[in-house]
């Protein structure tokens, strides 16, 4: 069974930084920390069972498990030691902690034992060997806990798979949250969560020798928090049952009870799995209890991130539109363009498709206002420049009297320097001087000017204009610039 929670509030202008770091510190411990390792932790294994080491250990845990009876079922009655025995024999000794601190306390096999010798060189050896194993060192081993491995082990896997289902699972839960909650409080989370699911794990199993390692038991501490902390809010989610999947609408704090119940079932019901179903149910209730504690501060929680983005109400009007203007007909067609220009004043398609209706009639007022108010927006925007031109170029052809005010004509001067239309940004400017001498802006477009003809390699042109800049605004910044590139 699967069931995740959805958000569509993810933005990069508020990325989940944290979450990314930890994804990126995941991958990047499992491709260079971890690359190779379990090459040498089979090398290991091999030199176990081809010195003998294994011979000499595994005989004497057959007695060690006469003395002190174990279960073994897949060894009953069995006294012989082949290839397939010794294994099976070994993968049973090195879960048996209690054998294994007697092995290395000499209590086995003793000083006085003709092998002891011989044995102490071999195990030296193969322990060096493993040592260099990381999810052995580092991994989370109950019997042989450490402080630093009750963090390390969170950022450790056992595969690519493993890794990949974590990460998968950690962005899509991690964002959530931390959107909702903040970096700070998420991080603290992230990390306490993983250190309660931890302890879960070694309260049951204190004497596993096994390692535990994977990022799933902060993640499920994550998911407890959730649930708690946004507890009647009602959030979307997906599920499946495997056969069957589908979208509901449902309170936070219901998925908590369904989580743990479905790790509780698998730790009870499945087969034999290496998944840590123990460690999962510790971070579920660990974070729930962090949830609950955080309940109890004044924490500031986005609950926006839930929020359904308002219906689009836009896009159908401009596609209707289309299909009236497709029709031939017009009025309907220009009908529903305002309409949707009422709900969204700053549509650039919506105002592009009025502007290409009203210059069927160019003689009107509107066509006029449609196209001020284009140019305005397209020059405000992020628009190509020449896309900004294009339309200008459009609305002269088809005017017999533009009707521009003085700052959208300098500013449509700057879209021709830009596009390279010198002589049409020319013509605007020689007007403007002539009429507007006076406008904000007009020195700073002319020594844009300049540049432009420059840039092209046309000096008398450039010289030209700084004179203007020098003769009509010589108090100005941009006067001073073309004194100095006039002298250079």
């Amino acid at each position: 069974m699967l069931i995740i929670p959805l958000t569509g509030k993810i933005s990069w202008r508020n990325p989940p930084a944290v979450t990314i770091c930890i994804i990126l510190i995941n991958c990047l411990v499992f491709l260079f920390i971890q690359s190779g390792e379990k090459e040498i932790f089979f090398k290991a294994k091999e030199y176990y069972f081809e010195s003998e080491l294994a011979q000499i250990e595994i005989g004497r845990y057959m007695e060690y498990t006469k003395q002190k009876p174990k279960d073994i079922p897949s060894l009953k009655g069995s006294n012989k030691l082949d290839e397939e025995t010794l294994v099976l024999y070994h993968l049973e000794m090195d879960k048996d902690y209690a054998f294994l601190e007697s092995l290395r306390n000499d209590e086995i096999i003793t000083y006085q034992d003709p092998v002891y010798a011989k044995w102490k060189k071999l195990r030296n050896i193969y322990e060096e060997k493993l040592s260099k194993v990381v999810f052995i060192n580092y991994g989370f081993r109950p019997a042989y806990k450490s402080l630093a491995t009750f963090f390390t082990y969170m950022f450790l896997h056992g595969s690519f798979g493993h890794l990949l289902g974590n990460m998968i699972f950690l962005w899509i839960v991690g964002c959530v949250l931390e959107l909702g909650c903040g970096r700070i409080l998420y991080t603290g989370i992230y990390l306490m969560g993983g250190l309660l699911s931890v302890g879960l794990f070694w309260l049951i199993y204190m004497q596993s020798t096994v390692p535990l390692v994977g990022a799933s038991g902060a993640i499920a501490g994550l998911m407890g928090t959730f649930t708690v902390l946004f507890g009647k809010k009602k959030v979307n989610i997906f599920y499946s049952l495997g056969f069957f999947f589908n979208y509901l609408k449902v309170p936070a704090i219901i998925l908590l009870p369904i989580w743990i119940g479905n790790e509780l079932y698998q730790l009870f019901f499945s087969e034999m799995s290496h998944v840590a179903y123990v460690a999962h149910i510790g971070g579920l209730a660990g974070g729930a209890i962090l949830g609950f504690i955080c309940l109890k501060f004044p924490v500031i929680l986005d609950e926006n991130i839930f929020k359904e983005d308002p219906e689009d109400e836009v896009t159908p009007l401009i596609e209707q539109a289309l299909q009236s203007i497709t029709e031939l007909d017009m009025p309907q067609g220009r009908k529903l363009l305002i309409k949707a220009l009422q709900k969204d004043p700053g549509n650039l398609s919506a105002l592009t498709h009025l502007f290409n209706v009203e210059k069927h009639t160019p003689e009107s007022d509107s066509f006029h206002k449609t196209a001020k108010r284009l140019l305005s927006l397209l020059i405000q925007s992020t628009e190509p420049s020449i896309t900004t031109y294009n339309i200008y170029k459009e609305y002269i052809r088809l005017s017999n009297r533009p009707r521009l005010s003085p700052k959208l004509y300098l500013s449509i001067s700057t879209i021709c320097i830009e596009t390279g239309h010198f002589e049409k940004a020319k013509k605007i400017l020689v007007v403007l001087l002539k009429n507007q001498p006076i406008l904000p802006g007009i020195s700073m477009t002319l020594l844009k000017l300049a540049n432009g003809y420059r840039q092209k390699g046309m000096r008398d042109s450039q010289k030209k204009v700084l004179q203007v800049i020098l003769a009509k605004y010589p108090d100005t910044p941009e006067a001073k610039i073309a004194e100095k590139t006039l002298k250079g």
